[in-house]
C-alpha cells in the first residue's frame, strides 16, 4: 500500500516537473515573438514565410506543393529543390489556421515542435536514467543556447528534430520492449522527418547500420528489424526525388547539381584544423563549456569502452540501450556535419541535431559527479557540480542576451531583399528591392 502510494506521488512530481518544464521552454522560446525578422540567421524566416505564401496565393495546383520562390512583378516562378517542401507546408497552414501572415505565428510553429521534442527526449532519456535526472535533461535541452535560441528559429532544424526523437524513442522502445509499436513510430518519425529535411535520414542510416550490427552478433542472425528503418528511408527518399520531378514539370536538375558539384567542392575546400577549431567553438558558444566537456568526456569513454572512465561514466539502468543511442545520436549528428563542411563552419545550427547526444552526454557526467559526491572525492566533485550549474547557467544566460540584443545586417538585409523580390506578407510593408538572387534558405 506504501509502495503504491510513493509511486502516485512520484508520478504525480513527474507530471507536475513537466508541465513546470513546458512552462519554462515555452517562456525561453518565445523571447521576441512578435518582433520581425533581424536577428543573426533570422533571414530564414523571411525564406519560409514567402515561400509559404506561395502556398496561401498562388494555391497547391500551382506550386505543385513544392517550395516555389514567386515573383509577382513577373508572374514568374522558380521551384527550390534542395530541401523537402514540409516548413513551407506547415507555415502555410498555420497563416491559413490563425488568420495572419505575421513572424509569431510562423515562430510558434518552430516553437511547438521543439517543446514536442523536449519532451520526447526526456522520454528518451527516462530509458537509461532515473526520470528526475531525464526531466533534468529536458530542463537543460530548454537551457541550451542552441535550443533556447535556435529552437525557435524558422528554419528545417526545430521541426525535423521532432520526427528524429521519434525515430530515437521509436527504437529505444522496439529494443527494450520488443514493441511493434515502436518500430511503427521509429518508421512514422522516418517518413515524416523525410518530409521536412535530410538529416532525418542520416538518423534512419545510423539506426539500421545499429540493427545490422546487432543482427551479426545474434543467434540466430536477425536482420528483419533493420528492414523497417532502411525500407521507410527508401520509400521517403523515392516520394521525394518523385515529388521534386513533378514539381520541376519533369526535371530533377536541381538534384543533380547539388549532388555532381556542390558535395565535391565541399570536400576539396576543406582545412581539417580551421574545421576543427570551428566545431568545438561552435560546441563551446552554443552548448557551454560544460556540454563541450562533457561531450569530450563520452566520446573518451567510448573510445575506451572497458577503461575505468566508461565505467564511471556509463553506469545506467540500460548500458545495452546507452550503447546504442550514444553512436546513433552521435554518429549521424556527426556525419550531417560532415556532410556539408563549408556550411557547418557558417552555420552554427548545423550542429543542432547534437542536442540528444550532447544533452545525455551532460547528464552522464552529472550523474558520476553525483556518485563521486559520496566517496572519497566529495569536495571536487561537489565543487564541479557547482561549477557545471554555474557554468550552464551563466553562459547560456549571456549568450541569449547576446543573441537577442544583436540585430543582423545581414538578416534585416536579406528579409529586405526576399520581401521586395517575392511574395511579402501583408503584415509586413515590402521594403525597396536591393537586387540579387534567391540565397539557400539555410544560409
Amino acid at each position: 500500500m506504501n509502495t503504491d502510494g510513493g509511486r502516485r506521488r512520484h508520478a504525480a512530481a513527474f507530471s507536475v516537473g513537466l508541465a513546470a518544464l513546458g512552462l519554462y521552454a515555452f517562456g525561453t522560446l518565445s523571447i521576441g515573438l512578435t518582433r520581425d525578422w533581424r536577428l543573426i540567421h533570422e533571414d530564414n524566416g523571411a525564406v519560409h514565410t514567402t515561400l509559404a505564401l506561395s502556398h496561401v496565393r498562388l494555391g497547391l495546383q500551382r506550386t505543385r506543393a513544392h517550395d516555389l520562390f514567386f515573383d509577382p512583378r513577373t508572374g514568374q516562378g522558380s521551384v527550390y529543390g534542395h530541401h523537402p517542401p514540409g516548413p513551407a507546408l506547415i507555415v502555410a497552414a498555420a497563416f491559413l489556421l490563425t488568420g495572419s501572415d505575421g513572424p509569431w505565428v510562423a515562430r510558434l510553429v518552430a516553437v511547438g515542435f521543439h517543446l514536442g521534442s523536449v519532451f520526447l527526449l526526456v522520454e528518451l532519456l527516462s530509458r537509461v536514467l532515473p526520470r528526475g535526472t531525464a526531466l533534468f535533461g529536458g530542463f537543460l535541452m530548454a537551457t541550451l543556447p542552441m535550443g533556447a535560441y535556435f529552437g525557435r528559429m524558422v528554419n528545417y532544424e526545430p521541426l525535423c528534430l521532432l520526427p528524429v526523437l521519434l525515430q530515437l524513442t521509436g527504437y529505444a522502445a522496439f529494443k527494450q520492449d520488443g514493441s511493434r509499436r515502436g518500430l511503427v513510430r521509429l518508421g512514422t518519425g522516418i517518413v515524416l522527418g523525410g518530409l521536412i529535411d535530410w538529416p532525418a535520414l542520416f538518423f534512419a542510416a545510423a539506426i539500421t547500420v545499429a540493427e545490422v550490427a546487432d543482427g551479426l552478433r545474434s543467434r540466430p542472425r536477425r536482420f528483419a528489424p533493420a528492414a523497417v528503418p532502411l525500407l521507410s528511408a527508401a520509400a521517403i527518399v523515392l516520394f521525394d526525388a518523385w515529388h521534386l520531378w513533378y514539381a520541376g514539370h519533369g526535371s530533377l536538375t536541381l538534384y543533380r547539381d547539388m549532388l555532381s558539384s556542390q558535395w565535391p567542392a565541399e570536400w576539396k575546400a576543406l582545412r581539417p584544423l580551421p574545421f576543427v577549431s570551428s566545431q568545438i567553438e561552435v560546441l563551446r558558444r552554443y552548448y557551454t563549456h560544460a556540454g563541450l566537456v562533457s561531450s569530450l568526456i563520452v566520446v573518451s569513454g567510448m573510445a575506451v569502452p572497458r577503461g575505468g572512465l566508461a565505467r564511471r561514466v556509463f553506469d545506467v539502468v540500460d548500458a545495452g540501450l546507452l550503447g546504442r543511442l550514444l553512436p546513433i545520436t552521435g554518429g549521424a549528428a556527426g556525419a550531417y556535419v560532415l556532410a556539408a563542411p563549408s556550411w557547418a563552419q557558417a552555420h552554427a545550427y548545423w550542429q543542432f541535431y547534437a542536442l540528444p547526444f550532447v544533452v545525455l552526454s551532460m547528464l552522464l557526467v552529472w550523474q558520476a559527479l553525483r556518485r563521486a559526491a559520496a566517496g572519497r572525492h566529495a569536495l571536487i566533485a561537489r565543487a564541479l557540480l557547482v561549477i557545471f550549474i554555474v557554468d550552464v547557467t551563466l553562459s547560456s544566460v549571456s549568450m541569449l542576451h547576446y543573441r537577442h540584443t544583436t540585430p543582423s545586417r545581414h538578416a534585416v538585409r536579406e528579409t529586405a531583399r526576399f520581401r521586395a523580390t517575392f511574395l511579402a506578407p501583408a503584415s509586413s510593408p515590402a521594403a525597396p528591392r536591393p537586387g540579387g538572387s534567391p540565397r539557400r534558405a539555410s544560409d
